[in-house]
């Protein structure tokens, strides 16, 4: 009898604790869900030797959870520019708070299974590896909070800003002229946004130095631009205009465009580069130049969602 009393507090026991973990799958499975998407976008590289810079993205990790359904990518990054984005991926998830987003880059080979994964392209049509001659990890993770919401769609772009990312290898053994940044300035390459929580500033610049210079816009939170310490390069790569927001290059026919602007006053500053080669441009210095809008100062720009505010400019002088 007792045994038979057993069996039966087992079997009950056994249909509760089913009854629980199908409860606990039933609840994952109906969660509340919405859809994320997340796209690349890039700033510019003074670099005219370089032809494409490809990155290879074997994960995308929200959170520290890699994304379900994600498929590796090879992405000619430095094609996406001026708002231009390409889309990495677009699923659902949980609708909740998040504050990471984590991009795991493939050092060994591209989507195709070709060596390496991640490199510049030159003119001569080398591939450089990006990891030859650097420790630099393979992951990198840029922290922003955003939230997903049930059945809805939330987009967030990744600024992947190749002057800060990318280095001559300057003293380096190898075959590679290029090289990815140290792991905490690559960090600082990378920065995350929300579509719809951000504007942008665009124009025309007037007076600029002809075909042996070009000219870039830099925009910086306001009063967090320094002169000296940004034309002299930070870090260990030296790299310049570090605490640049994002940059633009001045197109031919004078126009620029500074994309995915999260809310806040900023401030523009114009550099000029001169030619130093076939192929290569160096910083020459600052440019002394005026807003020609009414009103509207190159120091006290406001940016607010979803805004575009147009900003002409007229280049003076060098400094």
């Amino acid at each position: 009898m007792r045994r038979k009393s057993f069996f039966i507090a087992l079997s009950l026991l056994f249909s509760v604790v089913l009854f629980v973990q199908c409860t606990k799958d039933d609840d994952l499975e109906n969660a509340e869900k919405g859809t994320l998407t997340v796209k690349l976008t890039d700033a510019p590289s003074d670099d005219l030797n370089v032809q494409g810079t490809f990155v290879t993205v074997a994960d995308v990790k929200i959170d520290g959870k890699s994304v379900e359904g994600f498929t590796k990518q090879t992405i000619e990054i430095s094609a996406y520019q001026n708002g231009n984005t390409k889309l990495l991926l677009s699923g659902d998830v949980a609708a909740k708070s998040y504050n990471q987003i984590t991009l795991v880059l493939d050092k060994e080979a591209d989507a195709s299974g070709n060596s390496p994964g991640c490199y510049v392209l030159t003119e001569d049509e080398t591939k450089h590896d990006l990891f030859a001659e650097t420790n630099t990890s393979g992951e990198i993770s840029v922290s922003k909070a955003f939230e997903v919401s049930q059945d809805t769609e939330t987009s967030v772009v990744v600024d992947f800003d190749l002057r800060k990312a990318v280095v001559r290898n300057q003293e380096g053994s190898g075959n590679s002229d290029y090289k990815f940044v140290t792991s905490a300035e690559l960090q600082n390459a990378i920065r995350t946004a929300i579509i719809d929580e951000c504007g942008e500033v665009s124009g025309e610049i007037e007076n600029t130095f002809g075909t042996d210079a070009q000219t870039y816009v830099f925009i910086y939170k306001k009063g967090e631009f320094n002169a000296s310490a940004e034309s002299a390069g930070s870090g260990d790569s030296n790299v310049l205009f570090a605490n640049a927001v994002t940059s633009a290059k001045v197109e031919s026919d004078g126009s620029y465009k500074l994309a995915f602007l999260e809310e806040g006053d900023y401030e523009i500053h114009l550099a000029s580069y001169e030619k130093t080669g076939e192929n290569h441009f160096s910083f020459q210095g600052f440019l002394n130049a005026n807003s020609t809008i009414n009103n509207l100062l190159l120091n006290n720009i406001s940016v607010s969602a979803q805004s575009k505010v147009k900003l002409d400019i007229e280049i003076l002088s060098l400094l």
